[in-house]
Order: C-alpha cells, then structure tokens, then sequence
C-alpha cells in the first residue's frame, strides 16, 4: 500500500511519528517523512505492507492538519 505525505502543509506537530515512528520521522525545521526503510521515489511518499496498515491509520487519525493519506 502506498503512503503520502503533503509536505508542504505540514506543521511540524509530531503526532505521526509519535504514532508510527516505524514509518514517520519528524526532521525538525522541515517536515513529516517517511522513514528510510519504507520510503519510495522520495521522502514524501513510501509502501507499506498489511501489517503496518493500523499503525499508520493511527497516524493518519491523529494529524490535524489531515496531510497523510493511504492507498
């Protein structure tokens, strides 16, 4: 499944790391990213398989901004 990040709308709050730091990483001055080990063409997007699908729905929950999506 394929994760998306809008980075440019970012807030820096943290949740989404906070909430599934296997996929998310916060850089501090920039923006949500996906973590190395799931990340795709670039740091803004990246695949996960089933078993991390809740983790990152939790993550997707809790942004308040709403800039994560699945697919």
């Amino acid at each position: 499944m394929k994760v998306l990040i809008k980075q440019e709308e970012c807030i820096l709050c943290g949740n989404c790391s906070a909430t599934c730091p296997k996929v998310f990483i916060l850089v501090p001055g920039e923006s949500s990213k996906i973590t190395k080990e799931y990340m795709g063409k670039n740091d803004s997007e990246g695949e996960i398989d089933e078993s991390l699908v809740d983790c990152v729905q939790s993550a997707i929950d809790s942004c308040p901004v709403e800039i994560i999506s699945l697919e």
